[in-house]
């Protein structure tokens, strides 16, 4: 149906769909005219999420890697297939508001079947012919093997042109009132832990167990206001109890004698936590303070907390989660600053998501991968999850430059990669010790973002004056 003749409120035809479905398999994104469109934004989601979930299902069919890659396989494939959902209910939403504004006869039909869904089967059936039409350029397979794919090549592409004219039509008598359709969801229930019987059976004893794996350590000078904040919102996590390790260097106000960081210390170990609070000096910068704090941890997961920072009652459990699933040298949590949610800079929103397992790379200061430390400024990140209904338990990974404030790492994988020795190479007065940290252990076991973060700044004026010393741009990164 041509878009033309048709009295649509929005530009969505089945032409315009597939070809788009067949680009992006060609490695093409969105038209320009379709970017700033949210409603194609949600199509290109589902498409992509159906192209990672083909990729990770082939690979999961594979009998030559050990049962743990199948068991990441297999969770990668419930996430994905997850958000695949979430988009396709998301494209209905956007129709169904854009149709509200059209009058509905009163015998219209009721479809069984949404615009959504539709989109989504056209997705799968694009993935079908791309990878069929491939069978049938094999030059290692045999003549018979290549005209069985024409054949079926043929089949799919009439299923395709079947359905993209049901659904022209759906949307053509849609928009005319003479059909209606309304949202199904789709309650994934293997996906909640609340729902599904081996999640919640279990999740106790999860946590039980978690809760003796992480060490959270916390440098602080002279901000005990911040740092009994802090603190507070480690009262609430689910992963508990905790083992949290604070070193004081402040000069003017030491954490020891604060009424709020002592008051705060007494409601953690009542809850069963475990605080140990440092006095270390002399102060050696920064580097050596992270050093020194990295020498007190035991547990095979370190969780540098900032003590500026407010993390949600879940954070510590989802970045375990993660961690251990990927398997990477670190997981963070950029924090957001508040102040900033009505300041929307779209030029620093681009995001780039892991589809498959987080791997090591590269990133050294002015490449292009750098670039991506904008997405961490003002509150990019919170208007980048609000914008995808990103939640707890729709958390994707993505990848970073660094991350600041809050960064969960596999200590050993640390370590390896030097933890912050490297102080002895720096003056006293410098800055981007955490950023060199990341880099090297990024470069050995890869790292990453999770979103939604859920980590949000005080916005309180920072401690470290001078930085004329930038440790990722004076060090060297080579191994």
């Amino acid at each position: 149906m041509n878009k033309t003749t048709s009295p649509s409120l929005f530009v969505l035809d089945s032409r315009a769909l597939t070809d788009f479905h067949d680009r992006v398999l060609q490695g093409g994104r969105l038209d320009p005219e379709h970017a700033d469109s949210e409603l194609w934004r949600w199509v290109d989601e589902n498409h992509r999420c159906n192209a990672a979930l083909w990729a990770e299902e082939d690979k999961a069919r594979r009998s030559d890697v050990p049962d743990s890659e199948i068991a990441r396989c297999k969770r990668a494939i419930d996430r994905t297939n997850q958000r695949r959902n979430d988009a396709a209910e998301a494209i209905d939403r956007r129709l169904l508001a854009a149709l509200d504004q059209r009058p509905l006869k009163q015998d219209a039909r009721l479809a069984s079947e949404t615009a959504g869904a539709m989109i989504d089967r056209l997705s799968i059936l694009a993935l079908k012919i791309h990878h069929m039409r491939i069978q049938t350029l094999r030059e290692d397979a045999d003549e018979d093997h290549r005209r069985r794919c024409r054949e079926k090549l043929a089949v799919l592409i009439e299923q395709r042109r079947d359905l993209a004219g049901c659904l022209d039509r759906l949307l053509w008598e849609a928009s005319c009132g003479t059909s209606r359709f309304k949202i199904y969801r789709q309650f994934k229930m293997y996906n909640d832990p609340t729902l599904n019987p081996e999640l919640y059976r279990r999740r106790v004893a999860d946590v039980t167990a978690a809760s003796s794996t992480v060490d959270v350590l916390i440098p602080t000078c002279d901000r005990p206001g911040a740092l009994a904040v802090t603190l507070t919102a480690l009262f609430a996590q689910t992963c508990a109890p905790l083992r949290i390790v604070i070193s004081d260097q402040g000069e003017k106000c030491r954490a020891q004698a604060s009424k709020e960081v002592l008051a705060v210390r007494r409601l953690l170990t009542a809850r069963g936590h475990v605080v140990e609070l440092h006095r270390h000096e002399p102060r050696r910068g920064l580097a050596e303070h992270r050093d020194f704090l990295l020498g007190q941890s035991r547990a095979p997961y370190a969780l540098f907390l900032d003590d500026d920072v407010v993390i949600e009652s879940d954070l510590v459990e989802r970045l375990l989660t993660a961690i251990r699933e990927q398997g990477c040298g670190f997981v963070g949590s950029a924090v957001i600053g508040m102040s900033f949610a009505g300041d929307e800079r779209p030029g620093q929103q681009e995001i780039e998501f892991w589809e498959g397992r987080v791997q090591p790379e590269t990133v050294k200061p002015d490449s292009p991968e750098w670039e991506r430390h904008h997405l961490h400024s003002a509150a990019n990140l919170y208007h980048v999850q609000s914008r995808l209904g990103l939640d707890a338990r729709r958390q994707r990974l993505y990848r970073v430059a660094w991350v600041g404030g809050c960064v969960m790492f596999d200590t050993a994988k640390l370590r390896e990669a030097g933890g912050f020795e490297f102080w002895r190479e720096l003056p006293v007065e410098h800055c981007g010790e955490d950023v060199y940290a990341q880099l090297r252990v990024m470069a050995l076991h890869g790292g990453c973002g999770i979103i939604p973060s859920g980590a949000y700044h005080q916005e309180l004026p920072t401690t470290v004056a001078r930085r004329e010393v930038d440790a990722p741009r004076v060090l060297s990164l080579e191994y």
